[in-house]
């Protein structure tokens, strides 16, 4: 009986101890927000090093702490061009990482803002080419002197990692099947370096966003595009530093920050942009909803959802969140905010479904952020209206399957498959064998059926022919500038353009706006049974290493993961990761 007495009492001190544990963190998961006192002639300083996403679902986590999202600091910066105890902004742009789209989204609000009659001074220390483009809007550009601070402008590029040669060598075989000969989804398992038709298409893209970038940078700073391209083309020296930066009129002065900040301060107060949660003061019963469907569109949301990955499209979150506005009888309208480059074939026909009920019942407008493509452009396809940034990557209307097999693999190791079945396709696409021809042409239908579905939704959605759609789809990626001229985009905008539409075809004046999903803390994962399970473990250790390579390894498992749960995909030809 001691010996049971013992035991019970170090099970119940364990149990103390873990609610002790967790009630810790818990309280330290609360936000809690600082209540800060705006007075007349205030400073706000925006930081914005690290990546900034569209929108960030999760709210007061601790081990999930996200930077400020780029809608919330739009949010708060048409709060600040009204609020008149705000005097300007101090921008430190430092190693700002995001979509390119998103990136001109910031870059016009923080230009709205300065055409407001408002200041903004911009402060670097050491920032790179989407830093200084946003810093390139502010009134002056102040520099730290010191010889390793400055401003490290590269130009815009993509690397695509082809491992067709390291799958050889592990006896590792994909079979990869399009339609549209622009959809080279997949052929960096399929192929030893890049195919025409995607250099082609991803070639018009960086272009395209180049000609944007450079053409915005030269507005703001007053460049000729001659000097422009010599500073980036032709310089020596990949940092431009101290004197070589005010020499090339990149910034305007040298100072250390104490120093800008007594002269840019005097009689001045500065306050943390992350502490300013002044809001917008319009209220009203009518509402437009702004649903953000970012990431990529899968059949669970059970992955990687503490490492950024709960950035997915499901039927189980995104349909949700939709059956709830279709019930809603104060929302007016939908903004859908999409920022995908596609995925599951399946969920993107049932989302496109979900949305058109809504549709029966308000308008529904799109608003395309860093990307809509692929199955990301079917979703969005059959709204009212569709506004894009100029950057914007979209279309990609085609269709892929990936078949992974280990076959060659198998026969060197020597192992021996022996198959009993019944039925034609019982072992149908088993990955210890290369699929026949037979599997092929069975998937190519499959594969032909989903083209042809989703060119015809095209054509009713976006009122055009089929021969017209069959021009501007086979699989190839376009700019929002491209799409507009071509009729896959009705207009380029920001997100508040999208809004104004929506009220505009709602027939309302005045309307607040409603954002969804709703945030979410931590007692609301816990609710979900989401936090203590292995997938959370691994997750949240390789978002705390995080070097790029465990990052593409990641996305390649993710690729393969999605194929195999289904082999036809309506997704972009590669992963974006922004820097």
């Amino acid at each position: 009986m001691k010996t049971l007495g013992k035991v019970l009492l170090w099970i119940f001190a364990i149990i103390g101890i873990l609610v002790v544990i967790f009630t810790i963190v818990v309280v330290k998961s609360i936000p809690i927000r600082k209540k800060v006192v705006i007075e007349p002639n205030t400073y706000l300083e925006l930081s914005l090093g690290g990546l900034h996403h569209d929108y960030n679902e999760y709210e007061g986590i601790f081990f999930m702490k996200e930077k400020l999202s780029i809608g919330e600091i739009c949010r708060r910066l048409d709060a600040a061009k009204q609020d008149a105890h705000i005097k300007g902004i101090i921008l430190k742009p430092e190693f700002y990482m995001g979509g390119w789209a998103l990136t001109k989204e910031l870059h016009d609000k923080l230009l709205e803002f300065k055409k407001s009659g408002k200041k903004i001074y911009a402060y670097i220390s050491l920032t790179i080419d989407k830093g200084y483009y946003l810093a390139s809007v502010a009134d002056s550009i102040f520099l730290n002197p010191s010889p390793s601070a400055g401003i490290a402008l590269s130009g815009i590029g993509v690397e695509i990692n082809f491992y067709k040669g390291f799958f050889d060598k592990m006896g590792i075989e994909f079979t990869v099947m399009h339609q549209g000969k622009y959809k080279g989804a997949y052929e960096t398992f399929s192929r030893k370096t890049i195919s025409d038709p995607l250099r082609e298409s991803l070639t018009n893209y960086i272009d395209e966003t180049y000609d944007i970038y450079m053409g915005q940078l030269a507005k703001n700073r007053k460049f000729s595009d001659d000097k422009l391209k010599d500073i980036m083309e032709e310089r020596k020296e990949f940092l431009i530093s101290g004197q070589t930066a005010l020499d090339l009129k990149l910034v305007d002065a040298l100072s250390y920050e104490n120093e800008f900040k007594d002269v840019m301060l005097k009689n001045n107060h500065l306050v943390n942009f992350e502490d300013y949660t002044k809001k917008t003061t319009t209220f009203s019963s009518d509402k437009i909803a702004v649903l953000y469907a970012q990431g990529g569109i899968v059949m669970s949301d059970a992955d990687r959802r503490f490492s950024g990955g709960y950035r997915i499209i499901t039927e189980e979150n995104i349909g949700k969140e939709l059956k709830r506005i279709q019930k809603m009888k104060s929302v007016k309208a939908l903004v859908l905010r999409v920022d995908s480059g596609g995925g599951s074939a399946l969920v993107s026909d049932i989302i496109f479904d979900y949305i058109e009920k809504v549709n029966a019942k308000m308008p529904v407008v799109v608003s395309m952020g860093n990307m809509a493509a692929s199955g990301g452009y079917w979703i969005s396809c059959g709204a009212d209206y569709i506004f894009a940034q100029p950057n914007t990557i979209t279309g990609s209307i085609g269709v892929v399957g990936l078949v992974p097999n280990w076959q060659k693999l198998r026969e060197w190791a020597d192992i021996n498959t022996y198959q009993i079945k019944r039925g034609k396709y019982a072992t149908f696409f088993s990955p210890n064998f290369a699929p026949s021809a037979d599997d092929k042409k069975s998937l190519n239908l499959t594969m032909e059926n989903v083209y042809r579905a989703f060119k015809e939704k095209v054509a009713k959605n976006r009122n055009m022919s089929l021969s017209k759609v069959e021009e501007v789809a086979q699989g190839r990626i376009w700019t929002g500038i491209d799409a507009v001229e071509n009729g896959l985009v009705d207009e380029l905008g920001s997100l508040n353009d999208a809004i104004a539409k929506a009220a505009e075809l709602a027939h309302i004046k005045t309307y607040s706006v409603l954002v969804l999903p709703t945030r979410k803390g931590l007692l609301d994962i816990i609710r979900e049974e989401k936090l203590f399970n292995v997938e959370t473990i691994v997750d949240l250790y390789l978002k705390n290493a995080n070097p790029n390579i465990f990052e593409d390894i990641i996305d390649q498992k993710d690729l393969i993961k999605m194929a195999t749960q289904e082999p036809v995909q309506l997704i972009l030809p590669y992963r974006m990761r922004w820097q």
